[in-house]
């Protein structure tokens, strides 16, 4: 018998991985017209993908409002601001994970990919199908549940970055870059009634104006300018649905000196004026934004 036999065990290996898995959530929730997060901050390790599979939901990420249709899907990255709520005639039912994915020393490795906020999957069945095979994976109760979800949650991950086709290592904000246009933002909603020039409040980060607005851009998808008038809309969408203060003086509140200008920017955003939309919530309690 010939003793130079090589060893299997020194063969080059066909296939190896040092993942680590953490799962916060993973579920289904829907159908209840009570529906709701309130703002709250993703930790700095996670990633969520949020996905509506029925009914109406509007996301703000950030400060930005995403109106989410079904088979919409919004990325929500570490560190991001979000609230989510629903037109109470219209349920939602949301498919939601929240993870992280670590590989040897690099914490989350998703979160070096440049996800977009906002998707629309073209293969709808099979997104559902892949993370109902994991709801189904998470209740068994044999002794390979690990194997099992593990294996589901790998193939619904697969079938992820298929459909949304990141670009690896070219993560579209720093944590840094995050904290700076959260502090900003948080800044500004304080003074949505001042007049505050973009260089004052480029300031408040300690940045110039110019790159202050690229770096606002970059992570919002609006200029500073927009996102505040945005943020001032939005304001005077709740005080004319909670309080009784007339059209002059919400606008002024938040910051329009002039009603008329105020009038067109509110009709502009949400197709009616100011008064009507008073009048509906009123009357309906819900008003699409």
């Amino acid at each position: 018998m010939k003793n130079d036999l090589p060893y299997h065990h020194d063969w080059k290996p066909q296939f190896e991985t040092s993942l680590g898995l953490q799962v916060k959530w993973f579920g289904r929730w829907g159908e209840d017209p009570e529906w709701s997060i309130e703002p709250s901050r993703l930790a700095a390790d996670l990633i969520c993908f949020f996905y509506l599979e029925e009914g109406s939901c509007t996301a703000v990420v950030n400060g930005v409002n995403v109106l989410m249709q079904p088979g919409e899907l919004v990325v929500l990255r570490s560190g991001d601001v979000f609230s989510f709520g629903q037109d109470q005639l219209r349920p939602q039912t949301s498919l939601s994970a929240c993870l992280s994915l670590n590989q040897d020393d690099t914490s989350n490795v998703l979160l070096r990919h440049a996800y977009r906020r906002h998707y629309l999957l073209q293969d709808r069945k099979t997104y559902e199908q892949q993370f109902t095979a994991v709801l189904e994976a998470l209740e068994t109760e044999n002794r390979w549940r690990n194997l099992h979800v593990s294996a589901a949650i790998f193939s619904w991950l697969a079938g992820v970055q298929e459909a949304l086709r990141p670009d690896p290592g070219a993560a579209q904000a720093t944590s840094k870059t995050v904290h700076h246009v959260l502090t900003a933002q948080e800044w500004i909603q304080q003074r949505l009634g001042e007049d505050v020039s973009i260089a004052n409040w480029a300031a408040v980060c300690g940045l110039n104006s110019d790159y202050f607005s690229r770096l606002f851009k970059s992570h919002t998808g609006m200029t500073p300018k927009t996102w505040l008038i945005e943020a001032r809309l939005q304001r005077a969408s709740r005080l004319l649905a909670s309080q009784d203060e007339s059209v002059e003086e919400v606008a002024y509140h938040c910051g329009f000196h002039c009603p008329f200008h105020f009038s067109r920017s509110f009709k502009r955003r949400f197709g009616i004026s100011p008064n009507r939309y008073r009048g509906v919530r009123q009357v309906h309690g819900v008003v699409h934004s």
